[in-house]
């Protein structure tokens, strides 16, 4: 038979199996299968006969297809920044309110520090960075996979398994993030001729942007 699949279950081959009755017995990404199409054991999730099945399991593996280009992410950010801006603008007008720090109406304008003390340059700097940090860090790791721009241009962030990423991972990825946006964007380039589009945040924190419905 050409349907014949093998699996290993504690070190012991079992089967063979056709490709519904392997589906049945619910393999995870790292079960070891043996397809008719390979001569080697892979890992279940590197067979792509398997990816609707894991699709359905919630993962989304990172494939040509699927890949999110420079422009979609570029937007995704423009929508994040709108949004970080206006809770940038909520928490200085607390601090504002407070006699913490002056009224700023516009985070972008030139001469923005040059109505500020150092210490309230250093307050607002620290604001920026952990909002930052916080809304990223927040948002990957909840069940959205990626922030609210990325969500709202059907993005998510996913490892090489098609799994959400967790705290260290999403830590590192957004502070490689702050680090590219600090040089001028140049972290961001690399999207345009890596194999896997990936900004070199990604690349370090051996992550992915997919589009969820491709």
């Amino acid at each position: 038979m050409d349907d014949q699949y093998y699996i290993l279950e504690d070190g012991e081959q079992t089967g063979p199996f056709t490709l519904e009755e392997l589906i049945e017995k619910e393999p995870d990404i790292h079960t070891r299968v043996l397809s008719p199409q390979e001569n080697a054991w892979r890992d279940a999730c590197d067979l792509p006969e398997l990816y609707e099945y894991f699709l359905e399991q919630g993962l989304h593996f990172p494939t040509e297809s699927n890949l999110a280009s420079f422009w979609i992410r570029l937007g995704a950010f423009v929508i994040d920044f709108i949004i970080l801006e206006i809770i940038w603008g909520l928490i200085i007008a607390i601090l504002s309110f407070r006699g913490l720090m002056p009224r700023i109406g516009n985070l972008t304008a030139v001469d923005v520090f040059n109505k500020m003390t150092l210490r309230q340059v250093i307050l607002l700097e620290v604001v920026i960075y952990f909002t930052f940090i916080a809304y990223n860090v927040i948002c990957d790791t909840s069940a959205m996979e990626g922030s609210l721009g990325k969500r709202i241009c059907g993005l998510i962030v996913v490892n090489a398994d098609g799994e959400g990423i967790g705290f260290l991972n999403s830590l590192g990825r957004t502070l490689g993030k702050l680090v590219s946006i600090n040089f001028w964007g140049l972290g961001f380039i690399s999207i345009f001729f890596t194999e896997h589009r990936q900004a070199l945040h990604d690349y370090l924190a051996k992550t992915y942007v997919i589009k969820r419905d491709a």
